[in-house]
């Protein structure tokens, strides 16, 4: 019989099979699957809140054991993903287990649109009037539920800011056109940002031995107009592979799953234009954790210390995220770099409704604008930094003959070549 301390201690990573797959995976997929049924369901609180620990122990588990790299260093960041989905599981799961009302679905409409505002703002969604959703429903719903992060098509996600969009006016064939060009462009600027990141050390932290951005032989100013670039590019490079992964879902839902455009509305708010931290973190970035890190995080830490715990709650949850996928690269995880970036971000927020408090004005405008991104990419130093020492900087996404600009050249070398442009 296994011993609770076995399965609590860290392990030797193994790699996938059949048999680790039904070991470690399935058994942290299917208590979260129930998880997900039973929330829609009227009086399963204590059912929910007594499964919760064996969803966490065994998310804990898949997590900290599996090997998704199957040993080889540079597909190390596979076990990086594992490790996000894993943790947000452990969120969902431990959202719902607390849930005051069962979920209840949205009929979607197909001429849905979505505009700058709540998810419950339309008339052309209507909840369901059944009082308690059929238990065959509820699974079936579940599969929605399982990667439906934002809650689309759900009544707890009444408070969700969705980007302006026209899809759910389209087809889904025009959809799927525009969404199959938007995953080639991601790709192709993930890739080129990534390759531009390695070039500046590839030696070091372009390497998937990884290493420091700050490079102790340039004089300060050198070395940290350097560091600073790329942050800068491994920010950017961040945002086109989270629009490269969620292109990818929303072609495979829609044809897979018979899903429509409006399910699929869009992830950022062009997060450029931020003029506060408030604005950047609450809604122009992605919001894809946003309910669980406030159930999480915020509501238990806003009932003792008010607003600032709150804000606080949130983003340590968000560094207890950012810090696991880290420390499944087998590097270190940095817990006090990643932490106090988001801690860092935190602080900004408070910062700016000190100064609304004080001034009656929010932060705004081009001076707002200025502040954000200065503390942002100051911060974002550190965190840079601890992705290109534990070697996440340095992995390869694509094999070096099948990286999207090496075939785009080659693709631009064979035309060139046909219409008599070669040298």
């Amino acid at each position: 019989m296994v011993s609770l301390g076995r399965l609590l201690l860290s392990q030797e990573r193994v790699a996938l099979s059949a048999s680790t797959f039904s070991t470690f995976f399935l058994p942290a997929f299917v208590s979260y699957f129930a998880m997900g049924v039973l929330v829609q369901q009227k009086h399963t609180a204590m059912i929910r809140i007594a499964l919760l620990p064996v969803t966490l122990l065994c998310a804990y588990r898949a997590g900290s054991s599996l090997d998704l790299s199957f040993g080889i260093p540079n597909n190390r960041f596979l076990n990086h993903g594992l490790s996000l989905a894993l943790f947000t599981l452990s969120m969902r799961s431990t959202t719902w287990a607390f849930a005051k009302k069962p979920y209840k679905r949205i009929v979607m409409q197909q001429n849905k649109t979505f505009n700058d505002d709540t998810t419950s703002s339309s008339t052309s969604n209507q909840l369901s009037s059944v009082d308690d959703t059929p238990l065959s429903t509820a699974i079936w719903n579940a599969c929605d539920l399982s990667v439906n992060c934002r809650g689309i098509g759900w009544d707890w996600a009444g408070s969700l800011r969705i980007p302006k969009s026209s899809y759910g006016t389209m087809s889904k064939l025009q959809f799927l056109l525009i969404t199959l060009a938007k995953l080639l462009f991601y790709a192709l600027a993930y890739d080129a940002t990534c390759g531009a990141v390695r070039d500046f050390s590839p030696e070091t932290f372009g390497s998937i031995e990884g290493g420091t951005i700050f490079d102790a032989s340039l004089p300060p100013f050198s070395r940290y107009t350097r560091s600073t670039i790329v942050t800068i590019l491994s920010g950017w490079a961040a945002y086109f592979v989270i629009e490269m992964v969620y292109q990818i879902h929303a072609i495979g839902f829609i044809l897979l799953f018979k899903q429509t455009p409006s399910q699929w509305p869009p992830l950022f708010d062009a997060p450029w234009f931020s003029t506060s931290l408030t604005s950047f973190w609450g809604h122009r970035w992605h919001q894809l954790f946003r309910e669980y890190f406030i159930s999480v995080g915020a509501r238990p830490l806003s009932y003792l210390l008010g607003r600032t715990g709150g804000v606080m709650g949130a983003f340590l949850v968000s560094g207890a995220l950012h810090y696991f996928g880290l420390k499944s690269m087998e590097r270190g995880g940095y817990p006090v770099v990643v932490s106090g970036f988001f801690i860092m971000q935190a602080v900004g927020i408070i910062l700016e409704g000190m100064w609304k408090r004080c001034t009656s004005s929010r932060v705004d405008g081009f001076w707002g604008l200025l502040w954000t991104w200065l503390w942002i990419v100051f911060w974002g130093n550190f965190i840079a930094d601890a992705w290109a020492r534990v070697g996440l900087v340095g992995s390869k996404t694509f094999p070096d003959d099948y990286r999207p600009t090496v075939l785009l050249v080659l693709l631009l070398k064979h035309y060139l070549n046909l219409f008599g442009f070669s040298q």
